[in-house]
């Protein structure tokens, strides 16, 4: 099968399983209405979970995001991280920064991959290298037992496994390449209480050995 088809149906996959949680919800809360009444609050807090998680995948995955400023974007990941169990730290990002919509969603699922690097929940630390994004980004997912899933790296160098699974390595490798970025993990940088840094860069401040990653091979 084609392999941008193969992404596309894996998105797929994902997306669904991120949102029958909340509808199950809201349709069991419905189904109680009658004899419970806290049911209405139980279905009102599930589909504003729904519409969270509809708002982060259309800005993320959909076409039309539009530039996106710092603020935006955390908020659009508020609650998605790990289950809820993780937030992201934008502070040592330049204030008021402005990010155009390919380098928006590079962020944005960037994060969310960071996220299920902490299983038990902490923090996505975002940093620019030099002081801008325009030179790079550098995600470290800080916290207990944090550690990226083993299929990341190879996914990152275009040759990991498919699957609902990879498909968040994946979607981050295709957009990096249409962002004309790369993303790689930092080798050395892993710790007891963290994980090796995701970098995000422009090709051109991409190390020559990185190459295969903007290739935007999935």
């Amino acid at each position: 099968m084609d392999a941008e088809a193969m992404l596309a149906q894996d998105l797929c996959a994902r997306l669904c399983h991120d949102l029958v949680g909340p509808l199950g919800t809201v349709a069991g809360a419905i189904d109680l209405l009658a004899d419970e009444p806290e049911a209405g609050e139980l279905a009102r807090d599930a589909a504003a979970e729904l519409r969270r998680r509809l708002k982060f995948w259309r800005a993320a995955c959909g076409a039309g995001t539009g530039p996106l400023a710092l603020s935006e974007v955390g908020s659009l990941l508020e609650g998605m991280l790990a289950g809820g169990r993780a937030t992201l730290d934008l502070s040592a990002l330049p204030a008021g920064a402005a990010l155009p919509a390919p380098v928006a969603q590079l962020l944005l699922v960037a994060a969310m991959l960071a996220g299920e690097a902490l299983p038990r929940g902490g923090t996505v630390r975002a940093t620019a290298p030099d002081g801008g994004w325009e030179a790079g980004l550098r995600l470290r997912p800080v916290g207990r037992l944090a550690a990226w899933p083993a299929s990341l790296a190879p996914v990152l160098e275009g040759d990991g496994p498919g699957g609902p699974r990879e498909v968040l390595g994946r979607m981050l490798l295709r957009l990096a390449g249409l962002a004309g970025w790369a993303a790689r993990l930092e080798p050395g940088t892993a710790g007891t209480e963290a994980a090796a840094a995701l970098l995000l860069v422009p090709v051109e401040s991409a190390p020559a050995d990185s190459g295969s990653n903007e290739s935007g091979r999935s």
